[in-house]
């Protein structure tokens, strides 16, 4: 991964795309580039949807009344309680998906209160499918936790609890999808196999799905990374980074004390910074993450990560929380490399990105912001 070009600008402006036939913008400028939008932005975006949009006002008051989602804040991170439901049919599963995310999601959502878990799937599958069905049984249940990528949630951790029920699949099944997300995406839905090379969410869907084993299974996961501004307590565990020759064999040769010194102040701890740590979920230091822009219409995105969390999938998660971040700005996204580093070239491709050129000697991998 390139380290990050020097740049002297201050100012970072934060764009969304507010219509898509218009292809209106809105624009906020910030002195933080690790922070998600505003209070303020967001207000004015949802004054906007208002101005254009006269059912907007009409939904979003229905929805206000009658949203019983169980989610809920604590602390400073949000907990989610959510069914999910396995449809199988010819040796596949049923996913969602929306032109906002890079990857599928189980069919399902949030139970309201009031709701059992099965009282829940059901309204789900037939809000999502156009079709009531039948549970099965229940077959796992997964605690999570992860940091949202969502617009208005990005950054924030999430402890979500699922609920996960085999459905009894219906003869000629087709699917019909109509449903939104909570922003207003439009989503799809697909069939999808087990080696489907894109992200899947929950990740057991590939390997241990079985409508005959009427046992439930309690999964746990934890996904959590923490993206912060640098201070001048990171020299030595960046030097410790840095100077090894592993991490630094596509970029430079190892770093010396002095070095590292000069980087961290001038890439991290700048008024604009470029760079910014990532903690692991023991809020130990775990590497860093580029991100800046790097033209006009893009934010350039990178990570540098210790050696003991290589093979982990941090590089992935990173990679889609930076995605988001770029998105929530109204920017395509970039990665450079070069053309040896093969994981960072698998993890672009994986993650929607396209090979758009070559420069000074690096390989540019661009995604589009409406990919």
């Amino acid at each position: 991964m390139a380290r990050p070009r020097k740049d002297n600008a201050r100012t970072i402006i934060y764009k969304v795309r507010l219509n898509e036939s218009e292809n209106q913008m809105l624009t906020e400028a910030s002195e933080n580039t690790s922070s998600a939008k505003s209070e303020v932005f967001r207000n004015a975006l949802k004054e906007y949807h208002r101005a254009i949009d006269p059912a907007y006002n009409s939904s979003r008051a229905a929805q206000t009344e009658t949203n019983q989602d169980m989610c809920v804040p604590c602390a400073d991170g949000i907990i989610n309680i959510r069914v999910g439901a396995i449809i199988s049919k010819d040796g596949r599963f049923l996913m969602v998906r929306n032109h906002m995310s890079d990857y599928f999601y189980s069919v399902g959502g949030r139970i309201e209160f009031g709701e059992t878990a099965e009282e829940a799937v059901i309204r789900e599958v037939l809000e999502e499918t156009d079709v009531k069905m039948e549970i099965d049984h229940l077959g796992f249940i997964q605690e999570n936790y992860f940091i949202a990528d969502v617009p208005s949630k990005i950054g924030k951790e999430i402890y979500e609890l699922g609920y996960y029920f085999y459905m009894k699949v219906p003869e000629g099944f087709e699917p019909v999808c109509d449903s939104i997300t909570e922003f207003g995406v439009s989503e799809y839905l697909e069939w999808v196999s087990p080696d489907e090379p894109r992200t899947i969410f929950p990740e057991f869907f590939r390997t241990e799905l079985n409508i005959t084993d009427r046992s439930v299974k309690h999964k746990v996961k934890d996904d959590r990374f923490y993206l912060r501004k640098m201070t001048k307590a990171d020299i030595e565990p960046l030097h410790a980074l840095l100077s090894d020759p592993e991490v630094m064999k596509y970029l430079e040769p190892p770093f010396s004390h002095k070095q590292t010194e000069s980087f961290l102040k001038t890439q991290g701890l700048a008024a604009s910074p470029r760079i910014l740590a990532v903690d692991d979920k023991n809020r130990s230091f775990a590497g860093y993450v580029i991100y800046h822009d790097y033209d006009d219409e893009s934010k350039e995105i990178g990570w540098v990560l210790k050696k003991d969390v290589w093979g982990h999938g941090m590089a992935g998660l990173l990679t889609k929380q930076l995605v988001a971040m770029a998105l929530s700005e109204g920017k395509d996204a970039v990665i450079e490399c070069v053309p040896e580093q093969q994981v960072t070239r698998y993890l672009a491709e994986k993650h929607g990105f396209i090979l758009a050129g070559n420069r000074d000697g690096l390989d540019v991998y661009r995604r589009k912001r409406d990919a």
